[in-house]
């Protein structure tokens, strides 16, 4: 009897922690990935290659100009960040480049999973091998 009401506490209290708003204790990574809800249990094609080269790159683009309530204006600015330009060696077939946001640290002569989905890919690093 103790040791279910020793859960229910804990399970309220990680409940309590967990729904606390943005003061929580959990972190969301920031990324600029969004799946829609079809997606979900749904396999990947992907194959393997190695890092050949890595360089790091700007991405220049134009966004427009927002006010201080968050709305756009018709000036636009320039923005700029960071990428980084990798060349790819598949196990089979051709190499080739590809620019990705580097959020895995990749470093020349990794070995990598290439993730492909209708024309994108996305380049992860392969944990098999390990």
């Amino acid at each position: 009897m103790s040791r279910k009401l020793v859960f229910i506490f804990l399970m309220q209290f990680v409940f309590f922690q967990i729904s606390c708003g943005p003061h929580t204790h959990i972190k969301i990574h920031d990324s600029s990935t969004v799946y829609g809800v079809n997606v979900l249990g749904q396999s990947k094609v992907f194959t393997r290659g190695k890092i050949v080269s890595a360089r790091d790159v700007q991405i220049e683009w134009q966004e427009h100009k927002r006010d201080t309530a968050g709305n756009e204006m018709r000036e636009k600015v320039e923005v700029r960040s960071f990428a980084t330009e990798f060349v790819i060696e598949p196990d089979a077939g051709e190499t080739f480049l590809f620019v990705q946001f580097n959020e895995e640290i990749l470093k020349e002569g990794e070995r990598v999973l290439l993730l492909k989905e209708n024309n994108k890919i996305r380049i992860i690093r392969d944990l098999t091998n390990e």
